[in-house]
């Protein structure tokens, strides 16, 4: 709603192009810190204002679209046990990764939970795999 009403703003004053400090207004992250994370990237030579702006602003989206969906699973949750919470989770996170495949790329970064047993579950299975393979190929 803020931005919807600085941009109506601007075409009722025919303002064409913001200052550094009307870009600052727009946003709720840090300019300066998204701009040394894009510093980060030896690829980047310079950083315009037009494109930190841009980027901080889909950043701010991807936040939004992130915490809604993960509200909305938490919800769909809860209301299955019957209760109520007003608090998203990692593990709410980690299902609107694993619901979406246009996530998959955070599936490293926000992976499901596991337990110690499921982890040793896992891992031998994959021995179990691993060790008949080798026995097949052997004869």
């Amino acid at each position: 709603l803020l931005y919807t009403i600085k941009f109506e703003l601007m075409e009722e004053n025919g303002v064409q192009e913001l200052s550094r400090e009307e870009n600052k207004c727009l946003t709720l992250l840090p300019l300066s810190r998204i701009k040394n994370i894009m510093k980060q990237c030896p690829d980047i030579s310079a950083i315009s204002q037009e494109s930190l702006f841009i980027i901080t602003r889909a950043t701010e989206l991807f936040i939004e679209l992130m915490t809604r969906e993960a509200y909305d699973v938490m919800d769909e949750n809860y209301k299955e046990c019957g209760g109520r919470m007003n608090e998203v989770s990692y593990k709410d996170l980690a299902s609107v990764v694993d619901k979406y495949d246009c996530l998959m790329f955070l599936s490293d970064i926000v992976p499901q939970k596991i337990t110690v047993r499921e982890y040793y579950k896992i891992l031998q299975e994959e021995e179990d795999g691993q060790s008949e393979s080798a026995e097949s190929a052997e004869t």
